[in-house]
């Protein structure tokens, strides 16, 4: 009796009217046919679309950006998956607001029955912008060196078990450069460390402006650093490093002493093309191995192993 008296109220005063006004995330509800029939301010807002413009006259594939969508998410709510059938708790997928812009939400939603009979569907849209944003800032954080701004050591190998496995199916070339600075010892000591810093940045700098989109550079640890070259051949890969090199130079801002002060920093460097590596750890071996031969050259050097 108290539930039939309190019913009775909620629909006498219009409160789940008022509710859905007034609800801090978008609700939109379509009915059997997909039509938007329930469209609040805070839908408004996400879609950027006004709600004459919307309600019984936009199909809901409309703001999912694609009807296929709209029916992967029917079939969702249909599964046993995500909070038993006929409903969807914290499904995690996009839409498209009036301007073409991917929004990303979180969707809960609720099929809507009479007698039996499904008659549509109501769902809540959680806006997740700010949060993937703050996920991805947090991401990069994980995966970057703060000084140099190049990937960090942690990146470096997943994304070298990556490439190799990738290069395993398409029998692509995979290149990689490994690289130390000659004398970075004797620039701290004679510049201080904050120069040496400064040094880093200039590599890390000089790094992302010579590397293709499809490259990955890192900072390895102190003062040794990866160039991953996937799609590149040994003799393409040399051309880099070379280039890489004499950037370096280039870019050394202290005169060198007539009596051996002020030494220059410059870059020993080892070249490798993966052949039949099996793992990572022994490309990079063998890149190590090519760096050091170059150091041990004097230094200043491209060396292909």
């Amino acid at each position: 009796m108290i539930q039939t008296v309190f019913a009775a109220i909620m629909a006498k005063e219009k409160i789940i009217t008022n509710l859905i006004a007034v609800c801090p995330d978008g609700i939109i509800g379509v009915d059997i046919h997909g039509t938007v029939v329930i469209f609040n301010g805070k839908a408004a807002q996400l879609t950027r679309r006004k709600a004459g413009d919307v309600l019984d006259r936009l199909d809901i594939g409309q703001i999912y950006g694609e009807r296929e969508r709209a029916r992967r998410i029917k079939a969702a709510i249909y599964s046993e998956e995500h909070g038993g059938s006929g409903r969807l708790e914290g499904f995690e997928t996009s839409i498209v607001d009036s301007a073409g812009k991917t929004v990303p939400i979180r969707l809960s939603a609720v099929l809507i029955m009479d007698n039996n009979t499904e008659v549509g569907s109501v769902g809540f849209f959680h806006d997740m912008t700010d949060q993937k944003a703050l996920e991805e800032r947090l991401n990069n954080l994980s995966i970057t060196d703060g000084l140099t701004n190049l990937f960090n050591q942690r990146h470096f190998h997943f994304s070298l078990a990556d490439e190799i496995d990738r290069v395993k199916r398409y029998r692509s070339p995979l290149s990689l450069i490994c690289f130390d600075l000659d004398r970075f010892k004797d620039c701290n000591d004679r510049y201080g460390h904050l120069e040496g810093d400064n040094v880093l940045r200039r590599v890390g700098t000089l790094l992302n402006t010579v590397t293709r989109s499809s490259d990955k550079a890192f900072r390895y640890g102190g003062d040794e650093f990866f160039v991953l070259l996937p799609e590149t051949n040994l003799n393409q890969a040399t051309i880099t490093a070379e280039k890489i090199r004499q950037m370096f130079n280039d870019s050394w801002p202290y005169e060198n002493g007539k009596d051996g002060s002020n030494p220059r920093v410059t870059l020993s460097i080892g070249v490798v093309e993966r052949k039949e590596e099996i793992s990572g750890d022994a490309l990079v071996k063998r890149a190590d191995v090519a760096m050091y031969a170059a150091k041990f050259q004097g230094g200043n050097k491209v060396v292909a192993g």
